[in-house]
């Protein structure tokens, strides 16, 4: 089975790292491409080329607030699907997988465009208005739809669970022999903040990340004489630089000079070996691929009750699930973990065992299923087994 699978954002994510991790897995299985933007993939190509993951670069524009870029998408986009649609017939592809969300149709254009079956993956949990209504129109090109989680499906409402084509929920997936404890690497950051305690989080700084509440939660930490150390992993990107101020502002006029945020890693490994406690504060989640990282590594985790996560960790013994906006509650669970290691340990172990059905093996073969599910359904055949066992 020959696959194009497509995203319109360049810059590592959940995603992206999905993409890599699945077409790897199922090389046995299918000959992936991954199709990205020359812009910002910087680390998307390394992390393809590093797993032996085939890739192109294309000029694909992105649907932004900055004016320039945003002209230059109204622009080049109808030239870019036509593009895409060209390299689907080069390349005799089988199935189109339109990644990235409902804001990212042009693989789904041009898929319709080249004639290709297409399965587009949703997940959205919180959206412009204007693009769930765009969304409604480009819809009609999917053959079928991959949700990255339940709530992404809810989040469509009735009207999509009616939809007759062929749908599928597939969460982000982790390694658990690379995302391991016991695994023996060269922990470079692992003495780093000697003797402190460290509460953490991978997030790649934007507000959808809700990090203004994980400042709040270190300023309810301080209140109770905690003298935890606040660490964000992740990168600062230029169109998020003002947000990036907003919050070096926030943690000024609350007193939080415990915070530190550090960049991005090409392996967060390090990091998450260091953390005491793992938070998510995002605003919005499908399937955080940080989190399940973080509970791959024997870590206990504080979340807010975003996408599915609520679904795989079990409160009070896999972790924590605390309501959105709650900095109170998100800082008495962590200092509660942070005081009784003993727990937090056991915790952490339950967190391993509670995402043992995230395998890339085992998500690479929901998708290819939903693949042939979706060529089926079409009546196309493809180069691969469209029945029986593989």
């Amino acid at each position: 089975m020959r696959i194009a699978n497509v995203i319109e954002e360049g810059k590592l994510g959940g995603p992206q790292i999905r993409m890599v991790r699945v077409a790897s897995a199922l090389a046995s299985q299918a000959d992936t491409l991954i199709v990205m933007p020359t812009s910002n993939s910087e680390r998307f190509q390394s992390m393809c080329t590093n797993h032996g993951v085939r890739y192109q670069t294309h000029a694909l524009t992105r649907i932004t607030k900055e004016w320039r870029v945003a002209l230059a998408y109204l622009v080049f986009s109808p030239w870019e699907i036509i593009k895409l649609a060209r390299l689907f017939r080069k390349e005799n592809i089988d199935i189109v997988h339109a990644s990235g969300g409902s804001w990212q149709y042009k693989a789904v254009l041009a898929a319709k465009l080249a004639r290709k079956p297409c399965v587009w993956h949703l997940n959205d949990t919180n959206m412009p208005g204007w693009i769930r209504r765009l969304f409604w129109i480009m819809q009609k090109g999917a053959s079928g739809f991959i949700f990255a989680s339940h709530r992404s499906q809810d989040y469509y409402g009735t009207r999509m669970k009616d939809d007759p084509r062929p749908q599928f929920i597939v969460p982000s997936t982790v390694d658990r022999n690379t995302f391991s404890p016991d695994e023996q690497i060269s922990w470079s950051e692992a003495n780093t903040w000697p003797g402190e305690k460290i509460v953490g989080t991978i997030a790649n700084v934007n507000p959808i990340k809700g990090l203004e509440l994980f400042i709040q939660m270190l300023a309810k930490l301080n209140e109770r004489g905690s003298k935890a150390r606040g660490v964000v992993v992740g990168p600062i990107h230029e169109n998020q630089k003002k947000y990036f101020e907003t919050l070096k502002r926030l943690a000024n006029e609350l007193g939080v000079t415990n915070i530190e945020f550090v960049g991005g890693r090409d392996d967060v490994r390090p990091m998450l070996n260091r953390f005491d406690v793992y938070v998510c504060s995002s605003v919005a989640e499908s399937s955080p691929v940080s989190v399940w990282e973080a509970m791959s590594m024997a870590k206990p985790v504080v979340s807010t009750d975003v996408g599915d996560v609520a679904r795989h960790i079990q409160d009070g013994v896999s972790g924590f699930i605390v309501d959105n906006r709650d900095e109170a509650k998100l800082a008495e669970k962590v200092s509660l973990l942070l005081k009784d290691e003993k727990a937090s340990e056991k915790m952490g172990e339950k967190a391993r065992e509670a995402i043992k059905s995230f395998e890339p093996e085992t998500i690479a073969q929901l998708t290819f299923d939903a693949y042939r599910a979706v060529l089926q359904e079409t009546g196309n055949s493809g180069h691969g087994k469209l029945s029986g066992d593989d």
